[in-house]
C-alpha cells in the first residue's frame, strides 16, 4: 500500500459531506478517488466541489476501481449491511456510518464478512476517541477505580426528534429503514463508549422500555410516517456481574441527563466535566483532572500517542498500519445485540436472555 490511503465514498448526503471535509483535512494521508449516489446530479456537484475525479450512481460499479483500497459507507441505516458486505468481498477496507447496521442479525453479518476475507471493517463511534474516554479508558486499566461493576449513560434532548423537529430526512424516523429512534441515532454513541471501557463484555440479559408520548407537527408526523420511539431506557446484565443502564431521549419535558459515569470498588468517574471520585486515608474525595494539560504536555514530551484524537482519522491510519486499531466493529456489533434486544424487550414487555 502506497502512503496514501485511497478511498471512495458510497453517498453524498449530509453524512457522506461531513465525511468528505474530515478526509480533506488528512491530505497527507488519503485520496478520495471516487463517490457513488444514486442522486448522480448532487454527486457530480460534490465531486466538482472537492476535486474528485470519478461519479458513478451504481456503487457497484465504484467497488471495481481496483485502486480503491477503502470504502466509506455513508447511506441510511437499512443499507449499511448489504453495501458494506459487497464492499468486503470486492476486496475493500470499509468505514461505515454508525449505527453498525438496522439489527444484530445483519451486524453479525458484516462482521463476520470481514473476518472472513481478510479485511479491515470500523464503524463510525466518535465517542469512544474522546479525551475524557481514552483518559477513563486509562485509570480503568491501571486500576485506579478497583472492579467496575456499574455504569450509566443518561442523555436527554428537550425537543429534537429528527425531521418531525425541523432538521434532516424522514428515513430517520421510519423503522424500517432506520431499525429504530433514539435508540439507535443517538444512544449507541454512548453505550459504544461504556461497551469500551468495559473491554467488550459479553451480553446476558436486557430488559427496556420506549416511548413516543410527546406532541409533533402533525403534517411532519404524516409527511415522515413516525413509527420510532423518542424514548427509550433499559438495563444491561454483562458476565462477571456487570450492569448497565441506559437512558436516552430525543425530546423530554426534563432538562438534560447525568451524563456518563463509571462505578468502581476504588473509584467512580463522571466524564463531563470529567471528575474522579475517590477515598483517601478514609475522607471522600472529588478531584478534577486537568486531562487538557496533561495532553498537551504528554505531546511536548514526546509520549502522546497519535492516530487516537478521532474515529476516521484512526480507521485511516489504522490500515496504513501506523496504529493498533480499536476494534470498533466488534463493539458496534455488541452495541447492535443490546439495541435490538432493548426492541425485543420493550415490545414483549419481558426481560430477554442473551445466555
Amino acid at each position: 500500500m502506497s502512503d496514501k490511503l485511497k478511498v471512495g465514498i458510497i453517498g453524498t448526503g449530509i453524512i457522506g459531506k461531513s465525511h468528505i471535509r474530515r478526509y480533506e483535512s488528512m491530505r497527507n494521508d488519503v485520496e478520495i478517488v471516487a463517490i457513488a449516489d444514486i442522486n448522480e446530479a448532487e454527486a457530480q456537484r460534490v465531486a466538482q466541489e472537492n476535486s474528485i475525479p470519478r461519479v458513478f450512481s451504481d456503487y457497484h460499479d465504484l467497488l471495481k476501481i481496483d485502486e480503491i483500497d477503502s470504502v466509506d459507507v455513508c447511506l441510511p441505516n437499512f443499507l449499511h449491511a448489504p453495501v458494506t458486505i459487497d464492499a468486503l468481498e470486492a476486496g475493500k477496507h470499509v468505514y461505515c456510518e454508525k449505527p453498525m447496521a438496522k439489527t444484530g442479525v445483519e451486524a453479525q453479518a458484516m462482521y463476520d464478512t470481514a473476518q472472513r476475507v481478510g479485511k479491515k471493517l470500523a464503524v463510525q463511534m466518535g465517542t469512544i476517541f474522546a479525551k475524557e474516554s481514552q483518559t477513563a479508558k486509562r485509570l480503568i486499566e491501571e486500576g485506579t477505580l478497583g472492579r467496575v461493576y456499574y455504569v450509566k449513560t443518561s442523555h436527554y434532548r428537550r425537543r429534537g426528534r429528527v425531521y418531525v423537529d425541523g432538521y434532516a430526512t424522514p428515513h430517520f424516523v421510519q423503522k424500517e429503514k432506520s431499525g429504530g429512534g433514539t435508540l439507535v441515532d443517538m444512544a449507541i454513541y454512548h453505550m459504544a463508549r461504556m461497551v469500551y471501557l468495559l473491554d467488550n463484555p459479553e451480553i446476558e440479559t436486557v430488559t427496556a422500555s420506549t416511548f413516543q408520548e410527546l406532541d409533533m407537527d402533525e403534517k411532519r408526523r404524516q409527511e415522515s410516517g413516525y413509527n420510532v420511539e423518542e424514548l427509550g431506557t433499559g438495563f444491561v446484565r454483562f458476565k462477571g456481574d456487570v450492569t448497565m443502564f441506559v437512558e436516552e431521549a430525543w425530546a423530554a419535558h426534563i432538562d438534560g441527563g447525568e451524563g456518563d459515569r463509571i462505578m468502581g470498588s476504588k473509584g467512580g468517574i463522571k466524564l463531563d466535566p470529567f471528575t474522579l471520585y475517590t477515598n483517601m486515608s478514609g475522607i471522600d474525595a472529588d478531584i478534577s483532572l486537568n486531562i487538557d494539560a496533561y495532553e498537551r504536555r504528554m505531546r511536548s514530551l514526546g509520549y502522546a500517542a497519535e492516530g487516537y484524537e478521532g474515529s476516521q482519522q484512526h480507521f485511516v491510519w489504522g490500515v496504513l498500519e501506523r496504529v493498533e486499531m480499536i476494534d470498533t466493529a466488534a463493539i458496534g456489533l455488541t452495541v447492535a445485540r443490546i439495541t435490538e434486544g432493548m426492541y425485543q424487550s420493550a415490545e414483549q414487555r419481558k426481560e430477554v436472555d442473551f445466555r
